[in-house]
């Protein structure tokens, strides 16, 4: 499952109830038996529901397949979100983003498996009109249940937990429930279809609906 779902970074008073995430992921795959991958996910977050931006995203990396069960990976993110979820308010604050991440997954080929991920993510924010510049450290930890029924479709279950380290304080920052279904279109193509409840605060919380197209390439002449 492609994680394409991520944090914005305005008050938590001013989060909406609901919002839509849309992600298209172009992973790469190169290497001897494929054991090297370019990661890419781009994605647009909409200011509530609406068509309207609230942000836009671009993520790279490469990750290193070690075996069928563990792989790692690492790159940069830019992201570029609106300072407040009023519609008047055109600005849009930057984030440069450094990460690093470890997973893995149970037998791939049994009908129940089982996925573990941890992420750790360097969030220089700049400045903007509403806030100062500032540096934060996020760890993040998914697992997820996964249902294959069919090599075709896939249904998931996850929960998704952050902590955020900011002026030498350490932070619940939020959590995430996911249910997804992926469907295989055909060969090396996905559609993912994603509902996410995101839990801030006792007086912030969102639904969320996602959906993430994906096309995975060989370079080797795999896909």
């Amino acid at each position: 499952m492609i994680a394409a779902f991520f944090v914005s970074v305005n008050l938590f008073a001013q989060d909406p109830p609901a919002e839509m995430w849309v992600g298209v992921a172009v992973p790469v795959h190169f290497g001897k038996n494929d054991h090297w991958q370019w990661h890419n996910d781009a994605g647009y977050r909409t200011n509530g529901v609406s068509v309207l931006p609230h942000q836009a995203l671009y993520r790279t990396g490469i990750r290193h397949f070690f075996n069928q069960h563990w792989n790692a990976a690492a790159g940069g993110a830019l992201f570029f979100t609106r300072v407040s979820y009023k519609k008047e308010d055109n600005e849009f604050g930057q984030e440069n983003r450094l990460w690093q991440e470890v997973v893995h997954q149970t037998d791939q080929q049994k009908t129940w498996r089982v996925q573990s991920r941890f992420r750790l993510e360097q969030r220089f924010f700049e400045a903007t009109e509403v806030r100062a510049a500032f540096y934060a450290t996020r760890f993040r930890y998914r697992s997820a249940l996964v249902y294959a029924p069919t090599g075709k479709l896939q249904v998931q279950l996850a929960d998704e937990y952050m902590q955020q380290l900011s002026n030498s304080k350490m932070k619940f920052n939020q959590n995430r429930i996911i249910g997804s279904l992926v469907c295989a279109m055909k060969k090396q193509t996905q559609l993912q279809f994603s509902y996410i409840w995101q839990y801030r605060s006792a007086s912030s919380s969102q639904n969320i609906v996602a959906i993430i197209f994906q096309k995975s390439i060989g370079i080797n002449g795999n896909n």
